[in-house]
């Protein structure tokens, strides 16, 4: 099965409940003149920042996800009208995607393009070097999709026999293709730095047990997903492991959904839990349906697996939504 690498496993939000109480510490000390904005920054204040600053890059690759897909779709569609320009509804339909446009700037002033200096020299330059890549890389897939498009609307295929769309077509495949390589690299940088900077930010945070839980299964989930989208069009060679995968599932989900939650009350955080876990609880019945269908069909579909993401997704969201 072909698979459509978006790697938004790694959606880290800043850890609000833990810089509250470093801000108000700051206010407080500030007010009373006891001590200057360099003493009070400590370990917890520049992990922050480190977050804050990989936040954006998520952020980023995450807007890029839907247009990227439709990018894709819209390409195919186009391919096949070429090969019947006679059908005069062969192009009806198609819309431009557009990309949600992520915040280039937080709250805190960080930016995308200026890596923070907590992140040290070396990570600062691999990010700024990479996300100057990504983006140049990504205007020219938007360059080239306008071209295209500028070529549909013209009719230029009847001049040509569509052999331009059909260049302009695999220039974009490509481009999409180098785009999800590179995304996943940048991810897996993402994934080393921020990780890090969350166990100095969630030392003592009372929230720290529910956030690994989530993580922890966040990354199991976006694995076996993984495994059946790589494995998908022979079922049968992993149905064993994916059935043990999906068990070890079942069971990280019944015990972290009971998870004494009275911290998670103190920070009016425990609805937000709740509804990540009943997320999981749902996407976990989702799946044993497909994995029964698959098993009846001896293989998963493209659409299965399109589903099975759309659940991760939304797990995303209830976990970035615990940590607002």
């Amino acid at each position: 099965m072909k698979k459509i690498i978006t790697y938004i496993f790694c959606c880290i939000t800043l850890l609000s409940a833990t810089l509250s109480c470093t801000n108000n510490k700051k206010k407080n000390q500030a007010a009373s003149g006891t001590s200057s904005s360099t003493d009070i920054a400590g370990p917890a204040d520049s992990a922050s920042r480190v977050i804050e600053y990989t936040n954006l890059v998520v952020d980023m690759a995450n807007s890029h996800n839907s247009y990227l897909k439709d990018i894709l779709g819209n390409a195919s569609r186009i391919e096949k009208g070429l090969k019947n320009p006679a059908d005069k509804f062969a192009f009806i339909g198609i819309i431009t995607p557009h990309v949600m446009r992520a915040g280039l700037t937080n709250m805190n002033g960080v930016t995308l393009e200026k890596p923070v200096d907590e992140l040290g020299k070396e990570n600062q330059a691999y990010f700024k070097t990479k996300i100057t890549q990504y983006n140049t890389l990504f205007t020219k897939l938007q360059h080239n999709y306008k071209q295209l498009d500028d070529y549909l609307k013209a009719e230029d295929y009847k001049d040509d026999k569509g052999a331009k769309g059909y260049a302009f077509i695999d220039t974009i495949r490509k481009t999409v293709q180098v785009l999800y390589t590179d995304k996943i690299v940048l991810m897996k940088k993402v994934n080393e730095v921020a990780d890090a900077a969350e166990i100095v930010v969630l030392k003592d945070s009372p929230l720290k047990e529910y956030i690994v839980a989530m993580k922890t299964d966040m990354k199991n989930i976006r694995s076996f997903v993984d495994l059946l989208a790589d494995n998908g069009k022979n079922y049968p060679k992993i149905s064993n492991q994916v059935q043990e995968s999906y068990k070890s599932l079942e069971a990280a989900q019944a015990k972290n959904a009971g998870l004494n939650i009275d911290n998670a009350k103190k920070a009016n955080k425990d609805g937000q839990y709740k509804r990540f876990y009943e997320g999981f609880h749902d996407l976990l019945l989702r799946t044993k349906k497909t994995l029964r269908d698959a098993t009846a069909a001896g293989k998963l579909t493209d659409n299965d697996i399109e589903g099975l993401d759309r659940d991760y997704d939304g797990l995303i969201r209830n976990y970035n939504y615990f940590n607002q």
